[in-house]
Parts: C-alpha cells; structure tokens; sequence
C-alpha cells in the first residue's frame, strides 16, 4: 500500500474499501465535506438560489392556468420573500417581478391588495437594454 494512501473517509472516518486514491466512503460523505467547505460567497448563492426556486414553487401552485389572482395575505402566509426574483417586466398593468418562468404584478382591488400571478410570455424575453433606459424606467 502507498504511504500517501488514505484508508479512513476524511469525513466520517468509517474504513475504506475499494480504490486507492478513495477519500470518501460514500457520495453523502463526499457531498458533506464539500458542502462544509464551500466559501462563504458560494453559501450566499446556494441560499438565495433556495429562496428563488421557494418562491417559484409559490407561483407555479398559485398559477396552474397560466394567470390568476391571489391576496398578498395568501403569498405572506406562503412565506414568499418579495426581496428575490430574477427579473422585472412593465406592463400596462404595472411591473411584474419575474422568478424564473412565473411573475406577479402588485395590483390593487379596492382597497385590497392582491398580486397578478402569471406565466411568462414569449414577447417579455427581449430584455432591456440598460444603455438606453432612462432613469427612473
């Protein structure tokens, strides 16, 4: 055996069995340590990327035909997180917070607010173009 073989899984110490050059027992061992030493930028990805596919799923349940309405009480009660989307699109309605292939637009029925829940649409891929916007657009 070589010297600088390792014969313990480095992350949970259980015996080794199979190759050589073998350093985790299983792919959860492999997947713990990596995860336990990713930097902390990646972390924050990894945790907005939850928030945004969390948010997504809310839409998606809410949407099944491709629009609807719902209270904003229904989506505070959901524990969607207004502060993550992927992306914005105004319309004559207003601007619609995009997250992924589903967005709502904040609307107001009386005195009620409520969110225009839809499923994007082809037209809204061409995006801006930041150079020509003018402030405040």
């Amino acid at each position: 055996m070589d010297s600088f073989a390792i014969t313990h899984c480095i992350e949970c110490g259980k015996p080794l069995v199979g190759r050589k050059d073998k350093k985790f027992c299983d792919t959860e061992c492999r997947a713990a340590h990596h995860n336990k030493n990713k930097s902390p930028g990646e972390l924050e990805i990894q945790h907005i990327q939850a928030i945004l596919r969390h948010n997504r799923k809310i839409l998606k349940t809410l949407c099944p035909q491709g629009k609807a309405t719902v209270r904003r009480e229904l989506l505070n009660h959901l524990r969607y997180d207004y502060r993550y989307f992927t992306g914005t699109y105004k319309s004559a309605v207003g601007t619609y917070y995009l997250c992924y292939d589903y967005g709502f637009a904040p609307i107001m029925e009386g005195n009620k607010q409520k969110a225009l829940i839809i499923l994007r649409q082809e037209y809204m891929d061409k995006p801006p173009d930041p150079w020509t916007l003018k402030p405040g657009q």
